[in-house]
């Protein structure tokens, strides 16, 4: 229990104290950037620099702590974090991209209360059997196994009372922080737009009904495919805050990376590939939640997906323009990648012309396993190492670039699943896979 759950209930905590908590945090951060500024005035430029990083790490370690503190949607700003690399320093992101994994559990008295609320019943007359000790714990809920009345396995994920209720406040206050201490260097507008993005993301999550709904559009569309797993729903028991599955059970990629050998783990990365672009391509949407506990393995080849909370439908043209960008890119087409990211809101309206030179490095780096038709080594790649190098030059470029809104959850999904590659060690030939798919 974290020391601002409520010491009698177990519950998040709620109402004046969240807001005391927040507005008490962007005083902190407004002060502190306040007195940088006012210190800037006696500073070189070298010390200015150094001064901000350490103005930044601080600001950083203060966020994830408080948030962590509260629980609940706004802990959820690591996803934020892992789409935001862009326009958040990397002082800040890293501390938030941290938050997800350390949600503790709640007591199982508020869980077996929520269930009972929720769904109407005592839990004897659900379940034949839940067990207390949670199966796994994230920001908003978790997550139980139990056995049904007809000897069915289930898992039941639980949201945690109070948490749809504090979102937009927490977001709002959220947001204000990050303004008030000079922590994002992207203008008002596109930060508005950026929050609304992941406020209207994170309501659909808090919906356990439209989770449903989206486990069965995603199931529908992959029956072809027996190697895809999505596990049904138990619409009975399920509601807007209590979602109960049939348990569909497969190995951690810890496991897989102890287990299984490099000809599997090569199978699993080309159908965890086909996936991605199946979903982006042909069903225009995209599971945004890429975080390995999502995923699961099979020796045969199967791949296991859960929690679809996090789903973003994506507009025909915003497909189109990213596929014509990453074609531009592979062709090496530098004035085709400028309207591209024109098309998908990442450059800036009337700002000054990117140079060539500067697009080529990036498709040095981050579209190299795409330009051999050869395998590519993701256990002994660089990529990330080499575009948090350019971090400060993207940072420095804010004038000319701002976060794509619209294409956000992909870039968010593509990022995550790189690093399962990674983790998979997978040695695999994408280029040839991924021609495939920029077919128009």
């Amino acid at each position: 229990m974290s020391e601002e759950d409520d010491p009698k209930t177990g519950k998040p905590a709620a109402g004046a104290k969240r807001f005391l908590k927040m507005a008490g945090m962007t005083a902190s951060l407004a002060g502190r950037f306040a007195g940088h500024a006012i210190a800037n005035g006696f500073r070189n430029a070298e010390q200015r620099d150094q001064a901000r990083e350490q103005l930044n790490a601080k600001a950083g370690a203060q966020l994830a702590q408080t948030l962590g503190e509260l629980k609940g949607a706004v802990m959820k700003l690591g996803q934020i974090a892992s789409q935001a690399a862009d326009f958040l320093p990397a002082e800040i992101a890293e501390p938030l991209k941290k938050l997800q994994k350390e949600a503790p559990p709640m007591p199982f008295a508020v869980i077996r209360e929520q269930i009972e609320r929720e769904l109407g019943k005592p839990l004897t007359e659900l379940f034949r059997e839940l067990d207390a000790t949670p199966y796994a714990a994230a920001s908003i809920g978790q997550v139980h196994r139990g056995v049904l009345h007809d000897g069915r396995e289930v898992v039941v994920k639980v949201q945690y009372p109070g948490v749809a209720a504090s979102c937009d406040t927490d977001l709002r206050q959220l947001k204000f922080a990050l303004r008030s201490a000079r922590l994002v260097k992207v203008g008002k507008e596109v930060l508005d737009e950026l929050f609304d993005e992941i406020r209207a993301r994170l309501h659909e999550e808090l919906d356990y009904v439209q989770e449903a709904r989206n486990m069965t559009l995603f199931r529908d569309y992959y029956a072809d495919d027996p190697k895809i797993v999505i596990p049904s729903t138990v619409d009975a028991l399920c509601s807007r805050q209590v979602l109960t599955m049939l348990l569909e059970p497969g190995d951690h990629l810890d496991t897989v990376n102890e287990q299984y050998d490099q000809e599997l783990r090569n199978e699993l990365a080309i159908r965890l590939f086909h996936f991605m672009c199946r979903s982006l391509f042909g069903l225009q949407a995209v599971h945004a939640d890429p975080q390995p506990g999502n995923f699961a393995y099979r020796r045969d080849g199967s791949l296991v997906v859960y929690d679809f909370g996090c789903i973003k439908q994506l507009e025909p043209e915003s497909i189109v323009a990213y596929r014509d960008t990453v074609k531009a890119a592979l062709a090496e087409n530098w004035a085709g990648v400028d309207i591209g990211l024109i098309r998908l809101g990442a450059r800036v309206p009337g700002s000054a012309p990117v140079e060539g030179a500067f697009y080529a490095e990036w498709r040095r780096i981050v579209l190299r396993p795409f330009i051999s038709d050869a395998p590519f080594d993701f256990a002994s790649s660089t990529m990330h190492k080499a575009a948090a190098a350019k971090g400060p030059e993207v940072l420095k470029r804010m004038d000319q670039f701002q976060p794509a809104v619209k294409t956000a959850y992909l870039d968010r999904m593509v990022g995550g699943h790189y690093w399962t590659l990674v983790r998979l060690k997978a040695h695999v030939a994408l280029a040839p896979l991924l021609r495939g798919y920029l077919i128009a």
